[in-house]
């Protein structure tokens, strides 16, 4: 049995009972003619609710990370300098600070399936304005992906808890694992499409698409009013109505014992995830361009090349459970190690960017690492579900406001220092410091 910190994350035999796609497996009958046959139906039932989530995921990062590639010519077209062409990438980042308290309050008043909506009509309605062709558009267009992905952030680890909370570690892997596929082939792909249709539309295709794909999906299978899967479909799965480990509705917010503001815990965990995603960001907006300039490489190269930091992060998420659990690592050790690694590429490219598919490499295994172990310890300090949600909640709104400023600061540094030696630099010293706040927030015991 696999543990961290004292959670077990392998079910248990009581647990394997029970279904992932919407609470408890209703007891079915032994005397079944066909039981093989029918626990494969209810299966394939099953798997549709656990299908729509991940089909949200898919628009969760893939609508922003499209954008890097695409900045050469998005700059040539609208006029844009290094710093305004990084406002397009830190704009979503700066709405997933500033609006993730909202966002909080929204799914709490009108439910998690009513919310999800307006994160996919978001994106839809975004991509099309983003590249609507003038900087305003595409600025507004990109504030109005970043406001419906706030909700995302917070909604879909809410239906994890409250649907899939016997599989919550294996869902969790699934998930994150589904955005760095999608931001995986945003990335890959949008030069390539750019080239045969142009960027406006290679920009706006995915979000497009992914959006209403999803949004077909998630109404079919989570309609609004109704609390979790649709019942025709939890029959269908034998499964019971879900247990209401979140609230979602209307009523009062339970009232908190002591803010989290005050944690020191809190604190810690904040300048780690402020690290963490200021970091993700800047290399996300940036690697692509400075392999154009470091190694001479064609757009769609850097594009694809570049992708390769995202493609790893696709398998860093599984990392933790086996380093904690089928290794026995301590939490402490593999949160050091991770950070480490996410440090090998910063060191790399300034020391030897000619190796920079080892250090994209190294860096993705590590960024998707880290988001896992980090939100490991939110879970396991957390007493109970809505401390968890208002633990969750300003450690991503901090978090992200400062990130914001990771695709534009490395951008004016670009463009006041010749070369990408200081940039690379930069977001060495950052990732430095999460690693440091990511082990003092491990290494403290439980009081808070």
């Amino acid at each position: 049995m696999t543990r961290i910190q004292g959670r077990d994350t392998a079910p248990s035999a009581a647990e394997d009972a029970r279904e992932t796609g919407g609470g408890d497996r209703a007891p079915s009958s032994a005397s079944s003619p066909k039981p093989r046959q029918a626990e494969r139906r209810r299966l394939m039932w099953a798997a549709i609710p656990i299908a729509a989530l991940l089909g949200v995921a898919l628009v969760l990062r893939a609508p922003i990370t499209v954008i890097p590639p695409l900045l050469a010519q998005v700059r040539s077209d609208l006029g844009l300098d290094a710093p305004g062409a990084g406002l397009l990438t830190a704009i979503p980042v700066l709405c997933f600070g500033l609006l993730t308290p909202f966002a909080s309050r929204l799914l709490h008043k009108i439910g998690i399936n009513h919310a999800v909506i307006y994160t996919l009509l978001a994106v839809i309605g975004g991509s099309l304005l983003r590249s609507a062709g003038s900087v305003g558009a595409a600025m507004a267009g990109t504030a109005v992906i970043g406001a419906g992905v706030a909700i995302g952030n917070l909604a879909v680890p809410m239906l994890i808890g409250r649907q899939f909370r016997h599989r919550s570690a294996l869902l969790t892997g699934m998930y994150s694992a589904t955005v760095n596929v999608a931001v995986t082939m945003s990335t890959a792909l949008a030069v390539p499409v750019a080239v045969a249709v142009g960027w406006r539309r290679s920009a706006a295709l995915g979000g497009v698409v992914l959006g209403a794909v999803g949004l077909v999906l998630w109404v079919a299978v989570y309609p609004p009013g109704v609390r979790g899967a649709r019942p025709a479909l939890r029959a269908r799965a034998g499964l019971t109505e879900p247990v209401g480990l979140v609230r979602d509705g209307n009523g009062p917010l339970p009232r908190p014992d002591r803010p989290v503001t005050r944690w020191p815990l809190a604190w810690w965990l904040v300048v780690a995830f402020s690290g963490h995603t200021l970091s993700y960001y800047a290399v996300t907006a940036w690697l692509p361009s400075a392999l154009v300039d470091l190694r001479g490489m064609t757009p769609v190269d850097a594009g694809v090349a570049a992708s390769v930091f995202q493609a790893a992060g696709i398998v860093g998420p599984f990392l933790v459970p086996l380093l904690v659990g089928r290794l026995g690592w301590p939490q402490l050790q593999t949160v050091a190690v991770i950070a480490a690694g996410w440090a090998i590429l910063p060191i790399g490219m300034l020391l030897a960017p000619g190796g920079w598919p080892a250090w994209a490499l190294v860096g993705g295994f590590a960024q998707g690492a880290f988001f896992t172990a980090l939100f490991a310890v939110v879970i396991e300090r957390s007493r109970d579900v809505d401390e968890n949600r208002r633990l969750s909640a300003f450690v991503q709104a901090v978090g992200y406001s400062v990130a914001a400023t990771g695709p534009v600061l490395t951008g004016w540094v670009h463009q006041r220092v010749a070369g990408w030696s200081a940039p690379f630099a930069l977001i060495l010293v950052v990732v430095l410091v999460m690693g440091f706040a990511a082990v003092r927030a491990v290494g403290r015991d439980a009081a808070r």
